[in-house]
């Protein structure tokens, strides 16, 4: 064999341009590119179908029943439970496919390991840490008088309803962050920087979390909160996140009760200075949230380094 034959033998022929190897190699970013779309799409599909398609649903079925508000103690006994709970299984049917999602996507990313770590580390003391924060950004509301309990400090309300609540309220912390942090955050960051990961994950959190159309200081909250919790799970993980996050929702709306909130153990309301307080809306709302987020994210970059 001449000495050319058998280098044209030992060339490899290069990959194809825009072929199926580029679909489906790692390298290069073809593949994380339409990964992040079918991701996105799917979870966005998921929450309009069950957030909006859902809940659009269950007010058709009770506008033709004739069941409202004022109407609802004559309904039957059934009908008056899917009225008061609807909103609830709403959120566990999300949660629940937003998991299926999640466990699905994490075999398409070619991800190691289960969705759900074990064991439980960090879920208690997040938990606690989150609603000690919620708890002093109300004595800040409380003792310069700009906020008042509805209720007495020594009349608390405790329901059946409350547990209930806030295990639904843990499963959709579960579901929502199955999908941001074990997919997208797991995924983004084998392939792309720590920032870009986090950015995104943000973003997706942004406009998932309510933050976007209700206001300013509502978005920058909710971006603060994504990005803590997103230091919190790159820190200490999965379950450090998803204690902090649900923490901080069931203390605000189930220990609290900002602006409403039958079923929450306290209620306040606003009485001044809501730019700080954020008013009935909510801490979210307001600038103590913002600083006390601030702080804490700036704390866990300090302890990072």
């Amino acid at each position: 064999m001449s000495k050319s034959k058998r280098g044209a033998q030992g060339q490899t022929s290069p990959a194809p341009i825009g072929g199926k190897s580029a679909w489906t190699s790692e390298k290069g970013g073809i593949r994380t590119g339409w990964l992040l779309a079918v991701s996105l799409f799917g979870y966005a599909l998921i929450a309009l179908g069950t957030r909006f398609g859902l809940m659009r649903a269950f007010e058709a079925l009770f506008e033709a029943w004739g069941i409202d508000q004022a109407s609802v103690p004559r309904a039957p006994l059934w009908a008056q439970a899917l009225y008061r709970w609807h909103g609830s299984l709403a959120t566990v049917a999300f949660a629940a496919l937003a998991l299926a999602l999640a466990k699905r996507l994490r075999r398409l990313w070619r991800l190691d390991g289960p969705l759900i770590p074990a064991p439980l580390t960090g879920l208690c003391r997040a938990s606690l840490a989150s609603v000690l924060m919620a708890v002093g950004i109300a004595a800040l509301c409380l003792l310069p008088d700009s906020m008042r309990l509805d209720w007495p400090l020594r009349a608390p309300h405790i329901t059946w309803t409350l547990p209930v609540l806030a295990a639904v309220s843990m499963f959709s912390a579960l579901g929502e962050e199955a999908f941001l942090k074990r997919v997208l955050f797991d995924g983004l960051r084998a392939r792309w920087s720590g920032l870009w990961t986090m950015g995104v994950v943000c973003a997706v959190f942004g406009l998932t979390g309510g933050g976007l159309g209700a206001g300013v200081i509502a978005a920058v909250n909710v971006l603060l909160l994504g990005l803590a919790c997103c230091l919190l799970y790159g820190r200490y993980g999965f379950w450090t996140s998803v204690g902090f996050r649900w923490g901080w929702s069931a203390a605000n709306a189930f220990v609290l009760g900002f602006g409403g909130g039958d079923a929450a153990i306290y209620r306040l309301y606003g009485v001044s200075e809501a730019l700080l307080t954020g008013g009935d809306a909510g801490p979210m709302h307001g600038l103590w949230a913002t600083m006390a987020l601030a702080g804490m994210i700036a704390g866990l970059i300090i302890k990072r380094k």
